[in-house]
């Protein structure tokens, strides 16, 4: 499958936990472009430990990565978002555009401790959605409140939450746990998209081209197309004017 979008990356060069370098970051676009992705939607932590970049210093890394990209096809894309860790404080600083979205639209992944409750996930979730931001809950298959029971994923869901899985997740590489939850997501149609969640050329990879032919195998094209494509493709559209001249998000 040639056209994957890779949702969640940490691609940027010296921004977070992700690539370290320039060369790095120039080694992870390479190796996208190999495995047939051609957007990246490049999501930098904003974690008290992580990093916590300004949005006006990941612009000018974000122009870099398309520098790099260019050199690599004209059919790379790379959009800014961020991985945003959630805290309390996390609504007001979106507002404020404090924390960048996923390309300026209302979409924001969001990702929470691994031992929170899954109460303590649905409200939080529940109080970026009243400043009317779309959520994509990041890597769902870490948090063990959501691989025990498949039906807290169907709740969100019907809450109207986005779920996103990481590619290694689908082949196996982070455990039978993990696996075997995400192929009841994919069983219950309930991803939304996919990224690598790469963070080096070496360790974390952005490898992506065997999960999406796994689930084109198991579970059909039009759902493969559907996750590893045409569901993100909402978040790179480019912005409408009004009849004011100002962009729409």
């Amino acid at each position: 499958m040639e056209r994957i979008v890779d949702t969640h990356c940490h691609v940027l060069a010296e921004v977070d936990d992700g690539a370290q370098s320039i060369e790095e970051m120039r080694q992870m676009l390479q190796m996208a472009y190999d495995e047939g992705i051609r957007y990246i939607i490049a999501t930098p932590h904003h974690h008290p430990r992580r990093g916590r970049k300004s949005p006006r210093e990941l612009r000018k890394q974000l122009k870099v990565a398309r520098e790099e990209a260019a050199k690599i096809s004209d059919k790379l894309r790379v959009y800014l978002g961020t991985e945003i860790y959630f805290g309390q404080d996390i609504p007001e600083r979106l507002r404020e555009g404090k924390i960048l979205t996923m390309n300026k639209t209302r979409f924001v992944l969001v990702e929470f401790s691994h031992s929170d409750t899954f109460e303590y996930i649905c409200q939080g979730i529940q109080q970026i959605q009243m400043k009317g931001y779309e959520v994509i809950l990041a890597h769902i298959e870490r948090y063990p409140c959501m691989y025990k029971d498949i039906g807290n994923a169907e709740h969100l869901k019907h809450m109207g939450v986005r779920i996103q899985v990481n590619a290694d997740s689908i082949t196996g590489e982070n455990g039978w746990k993990m696996k075997r939850f995400v192929k009841q997501l994919l069983e219950h149609r309930l991803v939304f998209c996919v990224g690598t969640d790469a963070h080096s050329p070496k360790g974390r990879p952005p490898r992506m081209r065997k999960a999406a032919e796994y689930v084109e195998k198991k579970y059909g094209e039009e759902y493969a197309r559907r996750i590893f494509f045409s569901n993100a493709r909402i978040m790179l559209r480019k912005k409408k004017k009004d009849e004011s001249g100002q962009t729409n998000t």
